[in-house]
């Protein structure tokens, strides 16, 4: 993230749409200045938004290349709140795309797997819309963790890329998951140790809370890949 010394310029934008993600989670979409939407390069990258003086830092989960913006926004704190309270077509501020994403061209031709948590679903999305485009599907594995399946967001998109054939993986923290296709009880980590099958040469993308991405470095050998190979959006 960014030095929280050094804030990024903030920018007006208009708040366009707002939609339910899922799993607790909204869809709210702003209309940046089209000088601004041209800084987001890379899927993973993230804006620092500004709703009623106060302001939180948010994945985008568009795609490269969209004139709008969508962030995944969780209905707690002063700034989600101010976002899902302000009328649809009101200003609010952003900031230029901050932070270098994960590198695409790196995952380009190699297998790919990438573990998120929650709400780090917001930069996976972009992540697999591309792996599709590209045709890469069939080496592209997708672990999404959380507690209980009443806390999954973008469920019917998951359910999308599956029969994309990406092989989408729900872990389920806190809940038994009874035998059902396309659920594994435990961790991500845990989950990825148990089920994926080593790959040398796969990259993989993490996103989501620091013990998690911590325990998927350390697993990284394990599965196939230098710790190195092993990158965040930020």
């Amino acid at each position: 993230m960014v030095s929280a010394n050094v804030a990024p310029a903030l920018h007006e934008a208009t708040l366009f749409s707002r939609a339910d993600a899922g799993g607790g989670l909204v869809r709210v979409s702003v209309a940046p200045p089209a000088s601004l939407a041209t800084t987001f390069e890379c899927p993973g990258q993230y804006v620092l938004l500004r709703v009623a003086g106060k302001s939180s830092y948010y994945v985008l989960s568009n795609d490269v290349g969209d004139t709008k913006w969508e962030l995944l926004v969780r209905p707690v704190g002063e700034v989600a709140i101010s976002a899902l309270d302000v009328p649809l077509g009101d200003a609010v501020e952003v900031s230029a795309a901050l932070g270098s994403g994960f590198p695409m061209e790196d995952a380009r031709g190699r297998a790919l797997l990438i573990v998120v948590t929650g709400s780090g679903i917001a930069a996976a999305r972009p992540v697999v819309r591309a792996r599709l485009r590209e045709h890469e599907a069939l080496t592209t594995e997708l672990l999404v963790g959380v507690r209980t399946r009443s806390e999954i967001p973008l469920l019917d998109e998951l359910k999308e890329w599956s029969r994309a054939r990406i092989r989408v993986t729900v872990c389920l923290s806190r809940e038994e998951v009874g035998g059902i296709d396309g659920y594994a009880a435990g961790y991500v980590q845990d989950v990825a140790r148990a089920t994926s099958s080593p790959s040398p040469g796969r990259m993989i993308f993490a996103a989501g809370v620091k013990g998690m991405v911590h325990a998927i470095r350390s697993l990284a050998r394990e599965l196939g890949s230098l710790e190195s190979d092993v990158r965040t959006n930020y």
